[in-house]
Formats: structure tokens, sequence, C-alpha cells
């Protein structure tokens, strides 16, 4: 494969008898983006992924769901207290769309509570517009009370809110005059605009792992960002609350994207057991610490390392 013309989606370096695909975790400066940007859909990769944070407190509470003692870490090191950045997601996303011709754009996750569904929906259709309709949605409901308690909004409805926003905008994205009223939100009526590109609502994938959030991904989803499982035999128990969910919804028979990180997995075998169980793409995340590839340089030594160490090989 050439690493100087950027590859097409539909021919990225992907087993079709799988259809398991490979997205980016974009943990570089982004100072770097652009070139990283091009580099990972030159190797193949499919997707990018942004994270997403309004603010931290001073003091990161021990209350993080997915690790054992619930201390939050990056690079290994605790972050009680911090001073992280915590970057626009939809600018990252715009940006990205600028540097790339095909990779599909993902937040992974966006807090989706902290949003007003209008500025939200707003906010997507933008980047879907300017990107082609490489955009989706990955959104979750959130875990530091402190976040919602610094902007003013309430923390033990956020799900139920969640609900809500979901409903919201696939209706903005999708009607010509949109009137809407229920606990949590009341406008209307309305015309929003843009639409996404195509009119086609943008998908949304619904990322956690309490029961609620599996749920809500089987329920409402287009799909499930799995996060926080320890082992296959944890993640497949997590996928059958989800299944069940489809199933109870009337929603087994309508496309789903299943997506995990590949921070547990070491070995094609564990990537190849993940595809038989119905995973459409892995996010990989180059190693952290010290071992981070920093720059582009490096990040290209690793984006070809993985691409042929498994990519090619799944």
């Amino acid at each position: 494969m050439s690493l100087h013309n950027p590859v097409q989606a539909d021919n990225a370096v992907i087993d079709k008898s799988t259809g398991l695909q490979f997205g980016l975790q974009m943990v570089v400066g982004t100072r770097h983006y652009a070139q990283v940007g091009a580099i990972a859909e030159e190797a193949g990769f499919t997707s990018l992924h942004v994270p997403d944070h309004l603010v931290y407190p001073d003091r990161i509470p021990a209350d993080y769901p997915y690790s054992d003692d619930g201390v939050l870490r990056l690079d290994g090191v605790e972050l009680l207290s911090n001073d992280l950045a915590c970057y626009d997601p939809f600018v990252q996303l715009g940006f990205l769309a600028a540097c790339t011709q095909s990779v599909r754009l993902i937040t992974a996750v966006c807090i989706a509570p902290l949003y007003h569904p209008l500025a939200l929906a707003r906010s997507l259709a933008t980047v879907d517009r300017m990107s082609s309709g490489r955009i989706e949605l990955g959104l979750g409901v959130g875990w530091l009370g402190a976040e919602f308690d610094a902007v003013g909004a309430e923390f033990h409805n956020r799900g139920r809110r969640t609900d809500s926003i979901i409903n919201i905008l696939r209706r903005l994205w999708t009607e010509e005059i949109i009137e809407y009223q229920d606990q949590h939100y009341r406008f209307g009526p309305i015309r929003f605009n843009p639409k996404p590109f195509n009119r086609a609502a943008i998908p949304v994938h619904v990322g956690g792992s309490s029961r609620a959030a599996l749920k809500r991904a089987g329920r409402l989803g287009d799909g499930w960002i799995e996060i926080g499982s320890r082992s296959l035999e944890e993640f497949n128990e997590m996928l059958s609350i989800v299944n069940q969910a489809r199933a109870d919804a009337g929603r087994a028979d309508l496309p789903f994207a299943i997506t995990t990180t590949a921070v547990r997995y070491d070995t094609v075998d564990d990537y190849r057991r993940l595809a038989d169980l119905g995973v459409s793409r892995v996010v990989a995340l180059p190693a952290i610490g010290a071992g981070r590839p920093r720059d582009p340089a490096a990040f290209r030594d690793w984006a070809l390392r993985f691409r042929d160490d498994v990519m090619t090989k799944v």
C-alpha cells in the first residue's frame, strides 16, 4: 500500500470476511493533528476518535468508573489534581475533516447532557456538512458530577435527559418543522438547519458499561461503544445485555455497529475473537507512557507496525 496517497475507507486494510475495521484515538499533541490524521488515513485506519470533557475540578474525586480503584490515570499517573486541556471535540473534528478525505470522525465520547440538544445538533450537523457526511456521534452520560455542577446542569437525571437528547437530535436532523416538549426540554415549532449531509440522520453510538448505558445502546443507539470491560468474557456479557435490549425494543434487525478499544487485546487471535462476537471497529491507542509516539515520525513508525502486525492479519 502506498503511504503517499490517501486510501478510501472502502479500500482500507480490513478483512472483508469479518468487516473488522480499525480506528485511532487521537492522543498526540494537537499541533500534530494534521500530519497524524493524514498518516492514519494512509495507513488504513478508517476512523479518528476524540474525547470530550468540558472542565475538571481542581481535585478529581476517585469516582472514575473504568478503573478498579476509581482513580483516573493518564500515562499511568494518578490525576487527583490536574491541568489537562479540555479541547472542543467539534472544533477538533472540523479541523481533522479538512486534513483528511475518507476517515469517519467520531466523538468518543461526547458528554451529551452537558449540551442543549439544539446546540449539539448544530455543531454535529456543521461538521457533517463540512466533512461530506463523515461525522458520527459517540455519546455518554458522563461520570464527573463536579463537571455538571460547574455549568449548573443536573447530574442525577442525566440518563433520562440523554434519552430525550437522542430523540430530539434525530428529529432536528430529519424533520422540517419540529416542536418538542417533555419534562427536560421545550421548544418550537422551529425549522432547524443545516440538515446533515444527504439529509440522513447522523449515526448515534451510545458508550458505557453500566446496565443503564448498555440498555440505552440497544434501545436507542445505532451502535454501542464499549468502555471498561476487562476481558472478552466480560465484554460478551455486556454485549448480551445490549442485544437483549435491541430485541426488546424491536430493533434487532436494524444495522448496529459495535466499537471497542484495543487496550486489553494483544494478539491477532484476540482481534479475531472480537470479530467473531460481531465487533465492527477496534479503536487503537498508541502505547501510553514513555513509549507513546509524540511526533509524526514516531507515529508513522507505530502506525505502520500496527498495520503490518495486526490489521493485515486479522
